[in-house]
C-alpha cells in the first residue's frame, strides 16, 4: 500500500475502512452461507466444557516480527490477531439481523443522544479499569480520523458521564440500524498510555499525521487474548484471564503462524499445522482435498465484485452504454465461474444496490420488484437497442460511436484476487462477443489500490465493491449514490435525471442525491417513510447504474475439529465476522479435553 499521506484524508478513511471491513490487510490477502454442518469429530458443546492447555492456531498473513499494532497505520498491522487482542464496540448476526454486546453491555438511540454503555467489568491487558473515558478517547480519535459518526455528530459532543456511559449528542436524526451499523466497525483499541498525546496532537492540529504514523509494537488490548510475544514465524496470545469473556474461553493460547498466499494456507489446514483458516475462497475441488475433520463454516459478506465505471469517461458517462454492458453479462454464468462451481458466490439477480441476492432478501425491500429492470444476461438485442438509441454502430464485428471511435476499454483489478480474475475472464469474453473491445489489466494491490482507484492514473472501468459490508440499505445506496469514493473514485454525479419510480418511460426529473440519503438516516428503519425512501433510490440505482454489481460472495472459513468443537453452522454466533476469533468469546469453539 502507499503511505498514508499520500491519499487525501477522505479517501485514506474510506479505503481504510473497506480493508478493515474485509480483512484484507497485511502483505497477503487470502480472498474469499451455508456450509456442511457434518463433519467426522465434531462434538457437541456442552457448556460445561474444562480449561485445558491446548493451542488453536490460525493464520496470519504479516510476519510477527514486522507486526504494529495501531490499525490506523495500514503498514503491518495484523488485523485477524487483532481481532482477539482487542474487542469490537458490537457484534452483528448477519443471518439474523441482530446486534450484539461487544465491549458494550447497552445502548440507546434516541432523538437527540445516543447513550453507550461499557460492559463493567472491562479490563485493559496492562490491568487497568476500561472506562467510559476510554470509549471518549476511541470516539473523538476516530471523529478526527474521519470516521462515518462524523455524519451525526463531532468531538464536542461526546462526553462521559460516569465510569461506564457516553452520551453521544446528535447533530441529525439517525435510526438506530443505520447508527450500529456505523459504529460496528470499531474496536476499543485506544488505551491512554499509547494515545493520550496522539489524541491531544490531533485536536491541535487537524492536518497531523500523527495516527497514521503511530505504530507501537505491542498490544494493550480487552479481549479474551493478550499479547505474548512474537516470533519469526509465529505470534503468541495468551488466554487473558481478566476478560469479560474469560469464563467461556476453555484454551491457554491463540497462536497465529505466518502462512504466505492461499496454497500455503491449504496445505497448512491438510497437514495440521493450523487449526483453521479464517477467511479463504475455497473451490469445491480443493475442499475435497481436506481431511474429513475440517469443517466449513459460510457467513453472508454483505458484499461483492461490481464493475466501477469512470463517469467522466466519453463512452460510460452515457447511461445507455452503461445499460447495454449490464444486458451483454451474464451474471450467472460469472458467478459460477468465478466460484469454481461452488455456491460462494451469487449472481446479482436484479441491480438495485441492495444486498441479499443468496436468499432473495434484496427484493424484500420492494413492493413491485417486477417494475424493476433485471438487466437480463446476454439480451444482445436489448443491449444492440440501447446502443444505437445512443448513436453507435457496428462497422464489422465492433461497435463504435458517432464519430467512429470503437467503444473498448480497459478492466482493472488486483492480479492477486483470483476469484476477481476469474470473473473478468468470463464477462470479458461476453463483451468481446458482442463487439465491445475490452484489454484485462491485472495489477499489483499498491498499485491497484494507489495509483488506479486513489491515486492519478484513474481507470476505464475497474473491478470494485457494489457494497461496503453494511446490511441495511441506507449504507450501501449511500456507498454507490453519494460517497466520497461515488464522486472522486468513479465520479459519479451529484444529482441524476430519472423517471418516476415504476414507470421508465416517464418524465425525467433531476434528483439531488445527498438530501434523499440525508432524509433516509433519520427515518425509522421500520416504518413505510423509509421503505419508500429506499425504494426510490434503489429505482435510481436500477435505472441510471453507478456501478454494475455483478455478484455477492460469502465467507469461508475451515476449523479443524480434531482437538476442537465448534457449534453448528446454522448457530447465528457463526454468522458473526470472523467466526475464528469471535465463537471462542462466547464459547462456540472449545477445545476438547486435554488427552
Amino acid at each position: 500500500m502507499l503511505p498514508d499521506d499520500a491519499l487525501p484524508g477522505d479517501a485514506e478513511a474510506s479505503r481504510r475502512r473497506f480493508l478493515q471491513v474485509t480483512g484484507l490487510t497485511g502483505a497477503t490477502a487470502l480472498a474469499g452461507c451455508f456450509g456442511d454442518d457434518n463433519s467426522s469429530g465434531n462434538e457437541e458443546i456442552t457448556g460445561d466444557e474444562p480449561m485445558t492447555d491446548r493451542t488453536f492456531t490460525a493464520p496470519t498473513s504479516v510476519l510477527p516480527g514486522d507486526m504494529q499494532w495501531n490499525a490506523a497505520n495500514e503498514s503491518n498491522y495484523p488485523d485477524r490477531p487483532g481481532f482477539v487482542v482487542y474487542d469490537r464496540l458490537v457484534y452483528f448476526r448477519a443471518t439474523s439481523g441482530e446486534f450484539v454486546e461487544g465491549a458494550l453491555a447497552d445502548w440507546e438511540i434516541g432523538e437527540d443522544t445516543a447513550t453507550l454503555t461499557l460492559q463493567n467489568d472491562l479490563t485493559w491487558h496492562d490491568g487497568e479499569d476500561a472506562t467510559a473515558a476510554d470509549l471518549v478517547r476511541k470516539l473523538h480519535i476516530s471523529l478526527y480520523d474521519n470516521h462515518p459518526i462524523g455524519n451525526f455528530t463531532s468531538v464536542e459532543n461526546v462526553t462521559s458521564v460516569d465510569d461506564t456511559t457516553v452520551e453521544v449528542g446528535l447533530e441529525a436524526s439517525v435510526s438506530e440500524p443505520v447508527f450500529l451499523n456505523s459504529i460496528k466497525s470499531l474496536e476499543l483499541d485506544t488505551p491512554a498510555e499509547q494515545y493520550d498525546d496522539i489524541l491531544a496532537e490531533m485536536e491541535d492540529d487537524s492536518e497531523s499525521t500523527v495516527l497514521s504514523e503511530f505504530a507501537p509494537e505491542e498490544p494493550i488490548g480487552t479481549g479474551p487474548f493478550q499479547y505474548d510475544s512474537a516470533g519469526e514465524q509465529e505470534l503468541i496470545t495468551t488466554k487473558f484471564e481478566d476478560s469479560y469473556w474469560a469464563d467461556n474461553v476453555n484454551f491457554a493460547e491463540y497462536r497465529f503462524r505466518f502462512i504466505d498466499g492461499n496454497e500455503t494456507a491449504w496445505q497448512a489446514i491438510r497437514g495440521g499445522s493450523v487449526d483453521a483458516l479464517h477467511n479463504i475462497f475455497t473451490s469445491p475441488d480443493i475442499m475435497a482435498s481436506f481431511p474429513d475433520h475440517v469443517l466449513e463454516i459460510q457467513q453472508p459478506a454483505n458484499w461483492g465484485l461490481s464493475i466501477a465505471f469512470d463517469h467522466d469517461h466519453e463512452h460510460f458517462g452515457q447511461r445507455e452504454v452503461r445499460k447495454a454492458i449490464a444486458h451483454v453479462i451474464d451474471r450467472e454464468i460469472v458467478a459460477e465461474n468465478s466460484s469454481g462451481g461452488g455456491d460462494a458466490k451469487a449472481p446479482v439477480r436484479t441491480p438495485t444496490g441492495i444486498v441479499g441476492n443468496f436468499d432473495g432478501s434484496a427484493d424484500d425491500w420492494l413492493d413491485e420488484p417486477d417494475a424493476f429492470e433485471d438487466y437480463a444476461g446476454r439480451n444482445t438485442d436489448r443491449a444492440t437497442e440501447l446502443l444505437e438509441s445512443a448513436g453507435f454502430s457496428k462497422e464489422g464485428d465492433t461497435w463504435v460511436d458517432e464519430d467512429g471511435e470503437t467503444l473498448s476499454f480497459e478492466f482493472k483489478v488486483p492480479a492477486a484476487w483470483n476469484e476477481w480474475v476469474d470473473a473478468s475472464i468470463t464477462f470479458n469474453e461476453h463483451l468481446q462477443d458482442f463487439g465491445i473491445e475490452t484489454n484485462l489489466v491485472t495489477r499489483d494491490d499498491s498499485v491497484y489500490f494507489g495509483q488506479d482507484l486513489y491515486g492519478d492514473a484513474g481507470f476505464d472501468a475497474a473491478g470494485f465493491w457494489w457494497s461496503d459490508g453494511w446490511t441495511y440499505p441506507y449504507h450501501s445506496l449511500d456507498w454507490n449514490l453519494n460517497s466520497w469514493d461515488a464522486q472522486n473514485v468513479y465520479n459519479y454525479p451529484t444529482s441524476v435525471d430519472v423517471p418516476p419510480v415504476g414507470d421508465p418511460d416517464g418524465e425525467a426529473e433531476t434528483v439531488e442525491l445527498a438530501p434523499e440519503l440525508e432524509a433516509l438516516v433519520g427515518m425509522d428503519a421500520d416504518g413505510d417513510d423509509a421503505r419508500q425512501k429506499i425504494q426510490k433510490l434503489a429505482w435510481i440505482f436500477n435505472y441510471d447504474l453507478p456501478q454494475l454489481p455483478i455478484q455477492e460472495k460469502i465467507d469461508q472459513c475451515f476449523v479443524s475439529v480434531e482437538n476442537f468443537k465448534v457449534v453448528e453452522n446454522s448457530h447465528p454466533a457463526t454468522s458473526v465476522q470472523y467466526p475464528t476469533t469471535y465463537l471462542p468469546r462466547v464459547g462456540k469453539l472449545v477445545a476438547k479435553a486435554d488427552e
